[in-house]
């Protein structure tokens, strides 16, 4: 294996594991300010949709 290899795989697994604790973190944040959400921008609103796609 290459050094440039080498060098693109762990940074490959670092970015994986700081992208997967990222997720965890915000998901972790979103329930624990839910109903703060909820309360501010109504449970049931997700926001406008068009033009996404």
């Amino acid at each position: 294996m290459s050094v440039n290899r080498y060098i693109e795989e762990l940074v490959r697994q670092d970015t994986g594991e700081v992208g997967h604790t990222f997720v965890e973190a915000a998901a972790d944040f979103m329930k624990q300010y839910e109903s703060v959400f909820a309360e501010e921008f109504g449970a049931d609103r997700e926001g406008p949709r068009e033009g996404r796609h």
